[in-house]
This record gives C-alpha cells, sequence and structure tokens, in this order.
C-alpha cells in the first residue's frame, strides 16, 4: 500500500513538473526570439526566472548594473513573462523617437500584466487616446484652471493642517498621508469640479487610492487570484460607483436647464464634456475614463510630490531663496501661468527632485509592431517591449558632473539658465521647442516624461500643480527632518517611492 501511494505521489510530481515545464514554453518569454541581444543575468530559459524573481525586488540596482556594463548599447532584463529591452545610449534613444508609428508603437501598460506590476506615471495613460485627449484639454485651459488649483491646495493645506497659534511650534505629520489627502483633492478639483472633488467619501477613497502604489510588489503574485480579492479593487469599483451616480445627475441638471452657451462655464474636465451637445458617451463611460486618468494622476502626484517634501525637509537651506523669488513674482504678477513659469527657482527644485527620485526607473515604454533594426545592426523583433533607462541615465556624470549626479542639488537647473541665459524672466526656447532647462523639456538624459512625440500629455499640468504645492508650502510653513536626514526609498519593482512611514516636522509660519 506504501508502494502504491508512493508511486502515485511520484506521478503526480512528474505530471505536475509536465505542466509547468509547458505553461512555460507557452510563456511569452520564448517569444519574440531576442538570442542575440544580451542579457543581464542568466540567459538560459529555466535560469532566467531567477533573474526575473530579483527584478522583482531590486529592478532600479539590477537597471543601474546592466547600463554600466552595456551602455552605450541595447541589453535585455527577465520578468516573469518575457524579455524586456532595455535602451541605454543617446543615438538609439533618437532611433526610438523616429521610429514610424508602424514600427514602433505605444503600449498599453493594462493589457501587458507583466509589465503593469512595475509602472506608474504617464507609461498607465499615455497609450489610450481618450486619456490623451483629456490631457490635453486640460493642458489648453492651464490658463484658468490655477485659480481653481489654488483655492483647493489652500483649502486642503488648512483642512490638512489647522492653523495654530504660535505657541505649538512643530507638529509632527505623517509626509505620505498629508501629501495624498492635498493632491487628490486638487486634481480631483481639476478632473470632476465642486462639490463632489470635496465629497468627504470620494476625498478618502481617493487619498486611500493614491497609496496602493506600495502594494505593487506583490501585484504578480496577487494577479493569480481573482482581482475582488485586492481592497484596491473594492476601493475602485466604490468610487466607480460614487462618480457615475454624481454624473447621471448632473446629466440630468444639464438636460433640464439646457445649455447657454454666453453662461460662463466652470473650467473642471467633467463640465467640460457634459456641455458638449455632441457626445454621446455613457455615464458610465464619462465616470471610468475620468477614473482611471485621475487615478494615475493622483498616485504620481502624490509620490512625486512626496519626493520633493522630503527633500525639502533634508535640505531646508533651499526655503528661504525660493520663497524670496516667490513672494517677488506674486507680488509682481499675481497667481497665473505665465508667473509661475518665471519661478526659475522653484522649477529647478522640483525638477532635481524627480531627476533623482523620479517614480519609475524606466521611461518611453514601446512595443515593436514589426522588425525593427537600430543603427549598429541590432534586430529586434516584432512583439518586443522596449523602454528607456531614465533612472540610469539621471544619475549619469557625463550628463550631471557638478555637482556629482548624487549630489541633491536643488538650484542645478536654474544656475545654468542663469548661466547660459542670465538672471532674468525670459523663456529662452531651445531647438526642441522647450525651454532648455524647464522642468517640462523632455529630452535623452532627461526622460522623466517620455521622449519625443509622445512624451507624457499631462506634464504641463503636473508642473502647474508640483510648483503651486511646493510654493504654498513654502510660503506658509517651514519644514523638516528630526535628523535631518532624508529616508531610503521603498523600491517596488520599478519604482522608487517616498518612505511611506516617515514623519516630517511642520511649524506654521507668522
Amino acid at each position: 500500500m506504501d508502494v502504491e501511494d508512493g508511486s502515485s505521489s511520484l506521478i503526480f510530481v512528474v505530471l505536475g513538473a509536465a505542466i509547468v515545464l509547458t505553461l512555460l514554453s507557452w510563456s511569452e518569454r520564448s517569444e519574440p526570439n531576442l538570442k542575440n541581444i544580451p542579457a543581464l543575468g542568466q540567459s538560459a530559459y529555466l535560469l532566467s526566472y531567477i533573474d526575473a524573481l530579483r527584478f522583482i525586488f531590486d529592478a532600479p540596482v539590477r537597471l543601474q548594473r546592466g547600463y554600466d556594463k552595456y551602455r552605450p548599447s541595447i541589453f535585455k532584463i527577465a520578468t516573469l513573462n518575457r524579455w524586456l529591452v532595455i535602451v541605454t545610449g543617446t543615438q538609439f534613444i533618437e532611433e526610438l523617437r523616429k521610429a514610424t508609428e508602424d514600427e514602433v508603437s505605444l503600449i498599453d501598460v493594462a493589457n501587458e500584466p507583466d509589465v503593469s506590476a512595475y509602472f506608474l506615471g504617464h507609461l498607465h495613460v499615455s497609450a489610450t487616446k481618450e486619456a490623451s485627449s483629456l490631457a490635453r484639454h486640460i493642458t489648453q485651459n492651464l490658463t484658468f484652471l490655477i485659480a481653481d488649483m489654488r483655492d483647493e491646495i489652500v483649502s486642503s493645506l488648512n483642512d490638512a493642517l489647522p492653523p495654530s497659534d504660535e505657541s505649538a511650534g512643530w507638529k509632527e505629520i505623517d509626509g505620505t498621508n498629508l501629501v495624498a489627502q492635498i493632491t487628490t483633492r486638487v486634481a480631483n478639483r481639476v478632473f470632476i469640479g465642486p462639490p463632489f472633488s470635496r465629497d468627504k467619501d470620494y476625498a478618502l477613497l481617493s487619498a486611500s487610492s493614491a497609496c496602493d502604489v506600495f502594494g505593487f510588489k506583490f501585484s504578480l503574485f496577487l494577479s493569480l487570484l481573482p482581482s475582488t480579492f485586492s481592497s484596491s479593487y473594492r476601493n475602485r469599483r466604490r468610487m466607480r460607483k460614487l462618480l457615475t451616480s454624481f454624473i447621471r445627475e448632473q446629466k440630468k441638471a444639464f438636460d433640464a436647464r439646457g445649455r447657454d452657451h454666453d453662461e460662463p462655464k466652470p473650467n473642471d474636465l467633467l463640465t467640460r464634456i457634459l456641455w458638449d451637445e455632441t457626445s454621446q458617451t455613457s455615464s458610465e463611460d464619462i465616470a471610468s475614463n475620468l477614473l482611471n486618468l485621475s487615478l494615475t494622476a493622483n498616485q504620481t502626484l502624490s509620490m512625486t510630490f512626496t519626493h520633493i517634501l522630503y527633500h525639502l525637509a533634508a535640505n531646508p537651506k533651499y526655503a528661504a531663496p525660493m520663497r524670496k523669488e516667490i513672494e517677488a513674482i506674486v507680488n509682481r504678477e499675481g497667481w497665473h501661468k505665465h508667473a509661475l513659469e518665471k519661478m526659475h527657482k522653484v522649477d529647478s527644485f522640483v525638477k532635481e527632485s524627480i531627476r533623482m527620485n523620479g517614480v519609475s526607473s524606466l521611461s518611453t515604454m514601446r512595443k515593436t509592431l514589426k522588425p525593427f533594426t537600430f543603427g549598429d545592426g541590432t534586430h529586434v523583433p516584432a512583439g518586443a517591449l522596449l523602454a528607456t533607462a531614465a533612472r540610469p541615465r539621471h544619475l549619469d556624470a557625463s550628463f550631471y558632473s557638478s555637482p556629482p549626479p548624487d549630489t541633491f542639488d536643488g538650484f542645478r537647473f536654474s544656475d545654468l539658465h542663469e548661466h547660459y541665459h542670465g538672471d532674468d524672466s525670459i523663456l529662452h526656447r531651445d531647438g526642441n521647442g522647450g525651454v532648455r532647462f524647464h522642468l517640462t523639456t523632455a529630452t535623452t538624459e532627461y526622460l522623466a516624461w517620455g521622449y519625443g512625440r509622445h512624451a507624457c500629455p499631462g506634464r504641463f499640468f503636473a508642473a502647474v500643480l508640483l510648483k503651486m504645492m511646493l510654493a504654498h508650502v513654502l510660503l506658509h510653513y517651514d519644514v523638516r527632518f528630526e535628523d535631518g536626514m532624508r529616508p531610503t526609498d521603498v523600491v517596488v519593482g520599478m519604482n522608487c517611492l517616498p518612505d511611506p512611514h516617515a514623519k516630517v516636522l511642520v511649524r506654521k509660519r507668522h
């Protein structure tokens, strides 16, 4: 009997191993054929899964290792489902930018499960026409949104940090949760508008969803379970239900009173959509499109501004010069888009924070639709995923040498602006059609927004929001860490996130 049980167990083990090997053989890792591209780590099919597991937990370190070894050429990294081709050199990044749409295309990250687990930010939304269209609409109306954004920043800061008497002194706050509350309210004001943007239930769900990114490390494993097991899924479902109900009410109100085209229109995105009489989009689809855009924006902006706040708290010496710049410009010109563009020190501080602690280590994600050959003869077959090594290039001494790239210099880019253009407020544009050292300029050395014609369409809104939030914090609060040290980032897949447990000391200015 024992022998029979042993034989049965052995049969099950053999069958199980055979099934696993069969599933692995069906994996996208075997196709397309990328054997001509060198691998970081093991290139043997089964052994490469060891590297894929390492990639989940120390992706930025492994990416830097590959960059140092293969720069300026191309290499590949193993993920659990497939190989990811990494482009490192300037020449190859330019060739990727110049590739035609029928050769190399944006991908829908949400439909690439092995990739979506690693990325935040513009990579999530840039592949959809709806999201790009909504982002462009916001960009075109930024001038009119400034007042609403400022009003929400002031209101949310007062709610999160109630004014206290002078004797209260320094107050310890949870940096990540504070920023999530403020950022999501401001973004929701732009996307949905009042009064719903201040709905308590929706605001709490938005802030909670912005912090869901800290669970991405386990998303590859949780993807094996039904999505209903995820608290993130349940939060989004509740948000979609609340938003859909509100949109239905707004549609009925619009239909009841009509659309007076001479009447001043609110600036929020939802009202603009509902104002369009030609639109046949259902309430459910409008809610889904707005929710997808707002969730991505909320997560990315919350994490990015927390990084900025941590840099400010660790480097309070930068506060006084930026505060002086803000006060001079605002007193002279007020709060508007062009005034913000003249705040070179504030702009530089935000850009330097993103350079050193950008949320994603990769950028410019693409998928080959047909075989593509780089200038050095490297052949990439159709169906391959490619990305540029953003974080290693941001830390490359050949681009950022003075001070060294691993040193935070809040005025690195404003000093460069002054060196080349003088200490003025004139917008000097380079051959790329952007401000040379401006936060929103995408170059081969600064890939936070992607690069080329598909650079993040929401970067102008993001820049305005981040700079306005920083400016208001500087004008009204002092911030610092108790020990003066910036906490170490948390690595979640390809994302470098601010420490969610860090405490920041905040004091109201008088």
